[in-house]
């Protein structure tokens, strides 16, 4: 019995200690109105960023946010440049990852 106990405690030590993943959406204004994000985290680890919708030019904001997103989930954080040439879609993408997280 004890030694059941004993599994059973541990097993519940490890999966309280074990991080749940959660999704939360954001808005930030780009070039041409609103770029909504949605962000992944686990524990204080930023995952996964999908951009749900913008209205800026693709051809310009389509490669600004995937750099952009590569880059926030490498170095954890926000403090990145814009990507050139998409400044605006830049601060418009860092905006919402910045709303979802708060």
């Amino acid at each position: 019995m004890k030694k059941i106990f004993i599994t059973a405690l541990a097993a519940g030590c490890l999966l309280s200690q074990m991080a749940v993943a959660q999704v939360k959406t954001g808005t930030g204004f780009g070039f041409k109105g609103d770029v909504k994000v949605s962000v992944e985290t686990k524990g204080d680890k930023i995952e996964k960023i999908i951009v749900l919708e913008h209205q800026d030019t693709e051809k310009y904001a389509l490669p600004a946010f995937e750099a952009l997103t590569e880059e926030v989930i490498a170095k954890q954080s926000l403090e990145i440049d814009d990507y050139a040439g998409a400044t605006y879609s830049s601060m418009g993408f860092k905006e919402a990852v910045t709303d979802a997280l708060n």
